[in-house]
């Protein structure tokens, strides 16, 4: 499994069509491996590791928020063409695009993240994945379910967007080590009762994860209208926001 998100990381990052979602997949495929890491036995060295593969889902940040906002303005046109027009989806776009190639002009093809997806690759390539244990990936799952628990109350108590994010990540990681064992053990043959069992948290989490993910998204939509230039339908779309953004938020997103 290791093996595989690797091999997708790479495989992504080489993509010349459709960006965004070479950008989106391997940042994906990096979240699993760092949600993988805390398997491992806990003398083993993985904090660097784990870092490194944080950076580069960071150092493509810019890029998804700017797409994201974007993709949320289009799914909110469906109910609200009032306030966002197509001029406003269309500099939204702009955005995205323009993000995109500065970041590319900076970084031709991803050339400079190959070399360190590469460096991480070796890294993860020799670490002793073998040596997981069904008892200490009990503990490990234990151990992020409380985390993520913690992060749930405060976001209850706090009602911020931050705590709200931080929620998702929580949850979102113990959903990908659950879907990790859930494979890990069907590919052992282990007892099938406790895998279906893995498999149906991981569903009902995923169903969490998609209702936060789209308050994030609507939070980083508000964020790139601010950066927007200054016209009619954008100062309109502002005022609107300003009234009507906590409901849009808790809403689910759009069909």
């Amino acid at each position: 499994m290791v093996a595989g998100e690797c091999r997708t990381l790479q495989r992504t990052l080489a993509m010349r069509k459709d960006r965004q979602k070479g950008i989106h997949e391997a940042r994906k495929s990096c979240r699993r491996l760092r949600a993988m890491l805390p398997f491992l036995p806990p003398e083993q060295p993985t904090e660097a590791i784990d870092q490194a593969l944080r950076a580069v889902v960071h150092g493509f940040s810019p890029q998804r928020d700017a797409h994201i906002a974007a993709r949320t303005a289009q799914l909110l046109a469906t109910q609200h063409r009032t306030w966002l027009t197509p001029e406003v989806i269309q500099g939204l776009e702009n955005h995205a695009a323009q993000v995109l190639e500065e970041t590319l002009r900076d970084d031709p093809n991803w050339q400079h993240r190959r070399v360190e997806a590469r460096r991480i690759i070796d890294t993860l390539e020799v670490l002793p994945w073998q040596a997981i244990r069904p008892s200490v990936a009990k503990r490990t799952l234990k151990k992020t379910a409380r985390k993520m628990k913690k992060a749930h109350e405060e976001a209850e108590a706090q009602r911020t967007p931050e705590a709200s994010h931080h929620w998702r990540r929580r949850t979102r990681k113990l959903r990908y080590q659950l879907e990790l064992l859930r494979k890990a053990r069907r590919m052992a043959g282990m007892k099938k009762h406790k895998t279906k069992a893995y498999g149906d948290w991981a569903r009902h989490l995923s169903a969490t994860t998609d209702q936060l993910g789209w308050r994030q998204d609507f939070q980083i939509f508000l964020q790139t209208v601010e950066q927007l230039p200054n016209s009619t339908d954008v100062r309109a779309l502002r005022r609107a926001l300003r009234s009507k953004s906590a409901g849009w938020s808790l809403a689910n997103p759009p069909a």
